[in-house]
């Protein structure tokens, strides 16, 4: 079984996405607390205002993301959005050491479910349904990631009717679900998620803020309110 999904066996699991593919953010992270690191490829996030490049451009970061990582924690990859690497690079990637991969569904090239060698993590959006859930697990997704707030809705306060959507999205899935902070989630509103059955959290940007100045208390937030949790 791959790591990350040993942790989510165990327990309610903090993945943070770094702003950066910076071994720095990566060190910060795992030494407040993370259990997974998740870094990114061919794509302009949102959140972060970040604009990723090729592989080849990134990949000598990614390495030493590595080295930080890996001895001890998961790290995964977004390969990009509509743009993905090509053949040669796509060989390189699967051969790196990542333990997952993590892309929106309609960025996920078919070959990427055939991959054992990582974990397979797949976001849904606000357009999703149940029975499309389902079929994504079919096809042999292991965790779906619940990106499923309007992009209008960024940085607003976590409510009531977002627990209903995320508890829904649980009860269809039958696999791990983890929750990006697309809302400004706060660290006394993980119990929430955990009580309608989300397994992890992925925090970035809108609660991480950019760069090294915030990210290790918000991290450690996060987890002391996690490990409160089973107690």
């Amino acid at each position: 079984m791959h790591s990350l999904l040993k942790a989510f066996s165990k327990k309610f699991v903090l993945l943070v996405s770094i702003t950066q593919n910076d071994p720095n953010l990566a060190r910060i992270a795992l030494e407040n607390g993370a259990d997974a690191v998740k870094v990114h490829l061919n794509c302009a996030h949102f959140a972060s205002g970040t604009d990723f490049g090729s592989w080849e451009a990134e990949k000598e970061k990614i390495a030493k993301v590595a080295e930080v990582v890996r001895p001890h924690i998961p790290l995964g990859i977004v390969t990009g959005a509509e743009v993905v690497p090509d053949a040669q690079d796509l060989s390189e990637i699967r051969q790196f050491g990542f333990d997952f991969w993590d892309l929106f569904a309609n960025h996920i090239p078919p070959e990427y479910l055939k991959w054992r060698e990582l974990a397979h993590m797949s976001a849904v959006g606000p357009d999703w349904t149940p029975e499309f859930v389902q079929d994504l697990v079919s096809l042999g997704v292991d965790v779906i990631e619940s990106s499923i707030i309007p992009r209008d809705l960024y940085r607003t306060r976590l409510t009531a009717a977002d627990l209903c959507q995320y508890k829904r999205l649980v009860r269809s899935a039958g696999v791990p679900v983890i929750v990006p902070t697309q809302k400004k989630i706060r660290p006394d509103e993980v119990q929430y998620l955990q009580e309608v059955g989300v397994s992890g959290l992925a925090i970035g940007a809108v609660v991480t803020g950019l760069g090294t100045a915030y990210l290790g208390e918000r991290v450690a937030a996060f987890r002391k309110a996690i490990d409160e949790i089973y107690r």
